[in-house]
């Protein structure tokens, strides 16, 4: 009987070590592929640090330094704005600990403040904290800049900031500001997507999973290679598969995005007027509907040429539903038409690129309201 009893105990044993095994390799695997991929990843240049090779780089010596920097920064979860990015000190990237980026200011500039929203184009991706589109404007207007923009900003983002930031009291005791709102990519990039809401961000789905997952669920021990999968499969359709882009074959889609993004501007614009503050809408440009050099970069490799479309296809809408609001409006969309090699990928910029979109800002924000 005992024999017996310690023989079931055994066979329990082991099964219960085969079991706890195959979990564990469950989890644990796809963990180490990941760790794997990371460290070969620091030890080969990736597509970031290619980019420090651009001819719009050639005689800057902290151009590779800066790509490095890029990829230690990370951003946490907020409300309403969705994400924001985590304080972060680099020798070309520095943001403070209210998620702003660096802006380096004019000397003896005067009281009256500029506020710059957008996405990672004016946030700065691809310059140094002196180089960046804020910085450019500050040193060519005198004024005080301030950078609120935020890597992948749709505009209904910076409007909830910029509703964040008036809740301050001390915002009330401030001279009158002109507030800058420069959009257009992002909102046109992510909700032409067909996996996408015209009026989501582009982690919508991704939050909404998070949220939905029950944390005692046996699925759970899957999670990390799902996870995976998903990375897998995302890095497939970036590389091979970018497509699934539907505006320039839905015009009512199409439509739709335009008046979301003129109707954030013209929300953003009642907002700095009941605040005292002037507003701006800038419609940014973006490669795909610029003349200038492009022979530096392929614009139509991993399915990009599809991307393009949907910019032909809801800039001109921008346009109309713009001209015909009240708020102060301006089209940068042919600004950076020049001989000289400005674009870094199909939106991003190099300093010289940052500075002519500065010189095209100045004269705006020159008068103080």
């Amino acid at each position: 009987m005992v024999k017996r009893v310690n023989k079931t105990l055994k066979v329990l044993c082991i099964n219960l070590l085969l079991m706890t095994s195959a979990v564990g390799s469950v989890v644990l695997a796809p963990m180490g592929i990941e760790l794997t991929y990371n460290i070969i990843s620091l030890l080969t240049p990736g597509a970031e640090e290619q980019r420090a090779a651009l001819p719009n780089y050639a005689q800057l010596d902290w151009a590779e330094q800066h790509f490095q920097d890029l990829e230690g920064t990370s951003s946490a979860y907020h409300d309403f704005v969705i994400w924001k990015s985590e304080p972060y000190e680099s020798p070309t990237l520095n943001i403070g600990l209210d998620g702003l980026r660096d802006v380096v200011q004019a000397p003896n500039v005067g009281p009256h403040e500029v506020w710059l929203f957008g996405g990672s184009t004016m946030w700065g991706y691809g310059s140094n904290d002196a180089n960046t589109i804020p910085s450019h404007l500050s040193q060519i207007a005198e004024k005080q800049v301030k950078n609120y923009a935020q890597p992948g900003y749709h505009a209904r983002q910076s409007l909830n900031e910029l509703v964040d930031i008036y809740a301050d009291p001390k915002q009330a005791t401030t001279p009158a500001r002109t507030i800058i709102f420069y959009d257009g990519v992002n909102d046109v990039l992510d909700k032409c997507r067909a996996t996408n809401s015209t009026s989501g961000t582009v982690r919508e789905q991704q939050i909404r999973t998070a949220v939905s997952r029950n944390m005692l669920s046996p699925a759970m021990i899957l999670m990390p290679a799902l996870a995976l999968i998903d990375q897998i499969r995302q890095a497939f359709d970036k590389r091979l598969m970018n497509s699934g882009y539907v505006c320039h074959d839905d015009p009512v889609r199409a439509e739709k995005i335009a008046r979301s993004l003129v109707n954030d501007w013209r929300s953003a614009d009642a907002v700095a007027r009941r605040n005292g503050d002037r507003f701006i809408a800038i419609l940014q440009p973006v490669s795909y509907l610029s003349e200038t050099k492009l022979d530096h970069i392929d614009l139509f490799r991993d399915g990009w040429k599809e991307a393009g479309l949907q910019y032909q296809s809801i800039y001109p809408a921008i346009r109309r539903y713009a001209e015909a609001s009240e708020f102060e409006f301006y089209d940068f969309s042919r600004v950076l038409d020049t001989d000289g090699y400005v674009y870094i990928d199909f939106c991003h910029l190099s300093p010289n690129g940052n500075q002519l979109v500065a010189q095209r800002l100045a004269p705006l924000v020159g008068e103080t309201p």
